[in-house]
């Protein structure tokens, strides 16, 4: 492979394209770091001629395919839709990928489906996938594969199909036309079909069921027109899993927790033997060649790291980090024969940089900034620190100071992330940065219950919803201000989802912390959580949602009265200080009524609150205008309420 002996002029060309620092004359603006990526997704041909990538400028958005000579194929408008993602599934075609809402009957609530749009980059058509499948309403796609059918590209997509006579939905996979959008059954379902591993020639290495009342998982095979099981599990929550094709097509990867832990390995398609383990410890993605097959996986602890099956493309990683030292490095995509990798840096003065590799001129190109309005001067050092919880447990966090100085006594904000079951990266993070450049310290805990850091740290949260998980917290806040890094007298918290539960919590069921709380999309009541998952899950004893949540909370019912006992809505009498609420009318995750909800019980108490509706917007601030508005809004009350100077 021509990737070998890699030159040191390839560390020396990425430094050349790294922002020098600056000097920092005054805060860029809040639309500056509201800004949705000017640009995201990049990805390569598969013969490594052409880019495509998702393209904004102010409320516009577009889908951008060029040759990396500059010379633009295509420019397809996506300002009416969420784009999230492109891919390419031939030389020849970009997918779209998007988000919808729509609300299908006997559903309780909206429900966000995925939407796939193609376009021939030589004609310049677009085909709208599966809009013209013949058999039944699709909903939406839970997963495509690029490949063929006779020789010529298609994709296969399982996708959700409800008859028309039935109100009973399948998992099948279609058979997608790339300039028609056709799409043509491929396999048919079943009731208990919850997935699929799909090979590029179209044939099922695997289908995967799961009973939602035994809690029976299974892994089948086709066999003569039937299909045989080779391996079984019974499991109530934490159920296993298959991420496609291991390093070859006659085995799958099985991601599953053991009593040692989370295990990824490779299984026999013959007999379900383990073939080989894999490190799991952090896993945050794996990474796949054009046949789907896995060449290599990503770690992420504090920082993303990756280890690459091939060692010249090992070596090639290696080197580009050394180009850019200080950065946390993301590779993006791939092209077919290895030799074009598309990549991502951030930290360190950069809100964000996409880069192309060429392997055969070992060289390294620019492709766009994430954030060209924010100099390398507007981006705040971003830190880990570590502090111990009050009941002795090791935890840490990730600090952001202000970038216009200063490291003692300054104003907190405590930013929780959602989730739960989630985390903060060590990368650029557009709201913790905006907060920080009008002189606040920000500091976002990786509290127990938090994910990539280990399952005991994740089981750790099991049950301390509201308890422990949240005076996580307020022990940081002790941490900060005994170290002389933040003021006891000038601290607030704001967090969305479950971080916005977290602060509406610091504010009701804690006291004496928090002087404000911006809550941006928060559960607020956690008796209509449950009662929503249940309506959308079924019966609780098959609910799989409602296990996983009163698991987290620590019920085991959903009408328990603890669910009250740890509900800031019912608590409102308590709230010291002003609330901020902030919640999409289009939310299909947390819907809007939780906020409206705190604000009815926050204002009958007497207290300080106000509700900024998003019209439209929904769980992930999608929209660039609402976007824009919920930081606005975030940085005019705190600057009220907890002036940084």
């Amino acid at each position: 492979m021509y990737m070998r002996n890699l030159s040191v002029a390839v560390a020396a060309a990425v430094s050349t394209l790294a922002a020098a620092p600056a000097v920092l004359a005054q805060p860029a603006p809040i639309e500056a770091y509201a800004a949705l990526p000017a640009i995201q997704a990049t990805a390569v041909s598969p013969d490594g001629a052409n880019l495509a990538y998702i393209r904004r400028t102010g409320d516009s958005a577009s889908v951008v395919a060029q040759a990396r000579t500059g010379e633009v194929l295509v420019t397809i408008d996506v300002s009416d839709r969420t784009a999230r993602s492109v891919f390419w599934a031939s030389p020849d075609h970009v997918v779209i990928q998007s988000t919808v809402i729509e609300h299908l009957p006997g559903f309780a609530a909206p429900l966000t489906f995925a939407q796939l749009d193609i376009v021939n980059v030589r004609t310049r058509q677009v085909s709208r996938a599966l809009r013209k499948a013949d058999r039944a309403v699709i909903t939406g796609s839970w997963g495509h594969v690029v490949g063929t059918y006779r020789g010529e590209p298609v994709l296969y997509v399982q996708t959700l199909t409800m008859e028309t006579q039935s109100r009973i939905p399948s998992l099948d996979v279609y058979r997608v036309g790339l300039d028609d959008g056709r799409g043509r059954l491929h396999q048919v379902g079943a009731e208990d079909t919850r997935d699929y591993v799909v090979r590029r020639d179209g044939t099922i290495a695997a289908r995967v069921t799961y009973d939602d009342e035994t809690g029976v998982w299974r892994v089948l095979t086709p066999a003569g027109g039937n299909w045989r099981e080779i391996l079984s599990r019974r499991q109530l929550l934490d159920m296993p899993s298959l991420v496609g094709l291991g390093r070859s097509e006659d085995t799958v990867l099985l991601s599953e927790l053991r009593e040692d832990g989370p295990v990824l390995v490779e299984i026999s398609l013959a007999d379900g033997s383990e073939v080989a383990e894999h490190d799991n410890n952090g896993l945050a993605g794996i990474l796949r060649d054009n046949r789907g097959l896995m060449i290599g996986l990503s770690h992420e602890g504090l920082t993303q790291d990756y280890t690459l099956f091939s060692p010249d493309i090992q070596a090639v990683w290696a080197k580009l980090q050394q180009g850019l030292p200080g950065r946390q490095l993301t590779l993006g995509d791939i092209n077919d024969d290895l030799s074009v990798l598309v990549f991502h840096s951030e930290g360190a003065g950069d809100p964000g940089t996409t880069y192309v590799y060429d392997g055969a001129r070992q060289s390294v190109s620019l492709v766009g900034r994430d954030y060209p309005d924010l100099k390398p001067a507007d981006v705040g050092q971003v830190s880990v620190l570590r502090y111990s919880a009050s009941d002795g447990r090791e935890l840490f966090g990730y600090l952001t100071r202000p970038a216009s100085g200063g490291d003692r006594n300054l104003p907190l904000i405590i930013m929780p992330h959602g989730g739960p079951e989630s985390r903060d990266h060590a990368g650029f993070d557009w709201w913790a940065q905006a907060m920080a450049s009008r002189g606040y310290l920000v500091f976002q805990p990786q509290f127990r219950g938090s994910d990539g850091f280990g399952q005991e740290l994740l089981e750790a949260g099991y049950g301390e919803y509201g308890r422990k998980m949240q005076t996580d917290l307020s022990d940081a806040v002790d941490y900060l201000v005994k170290g002389g890094l933040a003021d006891r007298n000038r601290v607030c918290i704001v967090g969305a989802s479950y971080g916005g539960y977290a602060a509406l919590a610091g504010m009701t069921l804690q006291q004496d912390i928090y002087r404000c709380a911006v809550a941006v999309a928060p559960v607020a009541d956690l008796t209509r959580k449950l009662e929503l998952d249940r309506r959308r899950g079924g019966r609780d004893r098959e609910n799989t949602s409602l296990r996983y949540w009163m698991r987290f909370i620590g019920v085991d019912r959903d009408n328990d009265p603890l669910l009250a006992e740890l509900s800031p809505s019912q608590h409102a009498a308590q709230a010291q200080g002003p609330i901020l609420l902030i919640h999409g009318r289009a939310d299909t995750v947390v819907p809007f009524e939780h906020s409206t909800i705190m604000e009815r019980a926050l204002r009958q108490a007497g207290k300080d609150v106000e509700l900024i509706p998003l019209d439209g917007e929904d769980h992930y601030l999608s929209l660039p205008a609402t976007r824009r508005q919920m930081l606005a809004e975030t940085i005019e009350f705190l600057e009220a309420h907890n002036p940084p100077r």
